[in-house]
């Protein structure tokens, strides 16, 4: 992988059609379940805390949980893209329904404890966040666990940690600023929440897999690199015996 951003756009634009199914199949039925779980929540929750309500808390819980969930099929599509997989498309729903429990049950844990660390001033739920975020994308490639993908994925999340938190950062934000502007917009044509919710699901259909295959494809080329590396040092170690 020598142009992660190339080969992102690429992908992107080349194969759209089957983007748009994985959108459409996985990320819209998740997009709307997010919805409807969060504003229930808020509804419901009464504020007792100064700065942030206890609604708040599950709104980042959630938040980073189905970020981490939804990127399942588009980690793996990209993946069987890369190496020239027949079927790459159902492929990937397939790993999505038969794999994506591991995955759910790990995504659970890491945005407990992340979400915790964003009450702490934001940065420790962060850090923790980006150092564990390869070991997804390393266990859809392997089609393994995300347990015995945790050492090689903690290991480059370690190496690439201020990489990935620039990225995790600067998307979220930019994402945020799409937001609050396309709103803006809605709000002055119609009032209407649904109009709101709707250009919401609609903004994240459209950035979240393009972000997710560019992410994926960065993880492609920090793995290989990884390989490239583990290979000279072992024949190097050769030469010297």
């Amino acid at each position: 992988m020598e142009n992660p951003l190339k080969y992102t756009w690429q992908l992107y634009t080349g194969k759209f059609e089957k983007m748009f199914m994985l959108m459409i199949t996985t990320t819209f039925p998740l997009l709307l379940l997010h919805s409807f779980v969060t504003n229930y929540i808020y509804a419901i929750t009464p504020s007792y805390l100064v700065n942030y309500s206890y609604a708040d808390i599950y709104y980042g819980f959630l938040t980073v949980l189905f970020f981490l969930y939804a990127q399942i099929p588009y980690i793996r599509y990209v993946y069987n893209e890369y190496v020239g997989k027949e079927d790459s498309l159902k492929d990937a729903l397939y790993q999505f329904l038969a794999n994506g429990f591991t995955v759910f049950i790990f995504a659970c844990l890491l945005s407990f404890f992340s979400t915790i660390g964003f009450m702490l001033f934001l940065i420790p739920g962060l850090i923790l966040l980006s150092l564990f975020f390869p070991v997804t994308y390393l266990s859809m490639f392997d089609e393994k666990s995300t347990w015995k993908s945790l050492k090689e994925g903690m290991r480059i999340g370690k190496k690439h940690l201020f990489k990935t938190m620039v990225l995790i950062l600067f998307t979220g934000l930019l994402e945020a600023v799409i937001g609050v502007t396309l709103s803006a917009q809605i709000f002055n044509i119609t009032s209407s929440y649904s109009a709101q919710i709707i250009s919401q699901i609609a903004l994240n259909i459209i950035v979240f897999p393009f972000v997710i295959v560019y992410l994926t494809s960065l993880i492609i080329k920090w793995r290989e690199s990884e390989d490239v590396l583990e290979v000279d040092s072992k024949d190097t170690t050769g030469l010297q015996g």
